[in-house]
């Protein structure tokens, strides 16, 4: 077979094979593929048509929508959405800013994590301060909206002396926080209608029951130890200390430390109660006798 032969013989056969294959896919392949788009197309243009259909996908998407809506809202935690650690400092800065002038708050920060579709900023907030104001700002970082978590938490007792001479007992504290966020604003929710949360009084866990100090005696009150009852009436008594300064005191005075609690005309005598650094003394004074006391704790 000469080369002329056996070349058309081979053109022949790519000819055959791309006809064939031409013909099945105009013929078979692309009319089955074309009815089925026909298909497609025909039932979304009847849903695109159909308004009443229309309408109730939208009134059932948008109910779907405020239900989400309200179950992120009303969440007791989110992930809020910023870029800057700003955020965190001026929260801490706003929490702080009605605490007393002898409350000192440091806050460091140290490093920024990612994890999984939100980050973290890891703070360390140090300080002393009045006991008030640490649980405040403890109680505000817990129950924030924001997700905040104290990951470590450490108090103890401290003092400060003021310029008076005054010893003021305060609370040396050291909290761990992590501060959530993410950058993913499906997740922002609007907190500038949160009201603030009123706090009920808690009882001050650090003020020691007895103190080694005893304020002065600013408002020259009368320093019932020493003092001598001079004259007494139902009403009123006469005393001297033991400067030889003379005060009359009725029942509900105060004195140095305490208050006149009970006159005892009958028995020429009457009682007073005295806060000694956390020691309750009872102290009663008698007419031309010598004083009796009686210690209670």
């Amino acid at each position: 077979m000469s080369n002329t032969t056996r070349n058309a013989l081979i053109l022949l056969v790519f000819f055959l094979f791309f006809v064939g294959f031409g013909g099945y896919y105009v013929l078979i392949f692309q009319p089955k593929k074309i009815k089925a788009k026909q298909v497609e197309l025909e039932s979304l243009n009847q849903q695109f048509l159909d308004v009443k259909t229309l309408t109730a996908m939208y009134d059932s998407l948008k109910r779907e929508s405020e239900r989400v809506d309200s179950i992120l809202y009303h969440m007791a935690k989110a992930i809020p959405f910023r870029y800057s650690v700003t955020d965190t400092y001026n929260d801490i800065l706003n929490i702080t800013k009605n605490f007393s002038r002898y409350t000192r708050v440091n806050i460091e920060y140290q490093k920024t994590e990612t994890v999984g579709a939100a980050s973290v900023d890891y703070f360390v907030i140090s300080g002393q301060g009045e006991f008030e104001d640490v649980f405040r700002l403890i109680y505000e970082l817990e129950k924030s909206r924001k997700l905040y978590k104290i990951q470590g938490l450490e108090l103890r007792n401290a003092t400060l002396t003021t310029g008076k001479g005054d010893i003021l007992y305060q609370v040396e504290f050291e909290i761990k926080l992590e501060s959530y966020f993410t950058s993913d604003q499906n997740l922002a929710l609007n907190y500038e209608n949160i009201q603030p949360r009123e706090i009920k009084p808690v009882r001050n866990l650090f003020f020691p029951l007895i103190r080694p100090d005893i304020p002065p005696n600013y408002d020259a009150l009368l320093e019932v130890d020493g003092a001598t009852l001079l004259a007494i009436i139902p009403d009123a008594v006469f005393i001297m200390d033991k400067n030889g300064n003379s005060y009359t005191l009725s029942e509900g005075d105060p004195v140095y430390l305490g208050y006149l609690t009970k006159i005892d005309y009958d028995r020429q005598q009457c009682e007073f109660l005295l806060n000694k650094g956390g020691i309750i003394e009872k102290v009663t004074l008698k007419l031309k006798s010598a004083n009796i006391k009686e210690f209670k704790k």
